[in-house]
């Protein structure tokens, strides 16, 4: 029976060595598989490093472009209505106070012609500031800065000179008074 016993123990020892080979081949290639899935997701991050890399590029050039484009894009349409609407609403204001300050009652027309006055040199100060020859050239980029520089834009801001009677104005004046100069 020892050698039945003997026999046996070693089948089990042979069986339980073959099991523990194959097991050792299946860690093997286990490994082996593990090790390729490893450089793929290596090289995939890597790929994916590069990509992000050259978004980011993409996108600072992209950024760039949108601040050059918004440098030379001009005002739209709604804004110029806007600057336009504070500048007639001021001149109003401001050809007022002209009256007021010179005590006098205008006619409707004087009133126009002074309103017309204070309208120049509203645009003539905005085109000054912001470095163009034409209102609508503003660059949109600097739309509500325009607005914001009229609506401070005060009466004392004008001269003297600026706000005189002009030639047309006198001679309306005189015309409304029936003292037409000739000449």
């Amino acid at each position: 029976m020892s050698k039945k016993k003997d026999k046996r123990k070693e089948t089990l020892l042979a069986e339980t060595v073959e099991m523990q080979k194959k097991q050792a081949m299946n860690l093997v290639a286990q490994s082996t598989v593990n090790q390729q899935l490893l450089e793929e997701v290596i090289g995939i991050k890597e790929e994916m490093d590069r990509n992000v890399k050259k978004t980011n590029q993409k996108l600072t050039d992209i950024e760039l472009l949108v601040e050059e484009v918004n440098k030379k894009v001009h005002i739209d349409d709604g804004e110029a209505s806007k600057i336009k609407s504070v500048v007639f609403s001021k001149a109003g204001v401001f050809a007022d106070m002209y009256f007021n300050e010179q005590k006098t009652h205008p006619s409707d027309n004087l009133f126009a012609l002074k309103k017309g006055q204070f309208i120049r040199l509203m645009y003539s100060r905005l085109k000054k500031a912001f470095n163009v020859t034409k209102y609508t050239n503003i660059k949109h980029v600097d739309a509500k800065n325009a607005v914001k520089f009229l609506e401070n834009l005060s009466y004392d801001d004008f001269t003297k000179f600026e706000i005189r009677e002009t030639p047309k104005q006198k001679e309306l004046i005189a015309l409304e008074n029936g003292l037409k100069e000739i000449g």
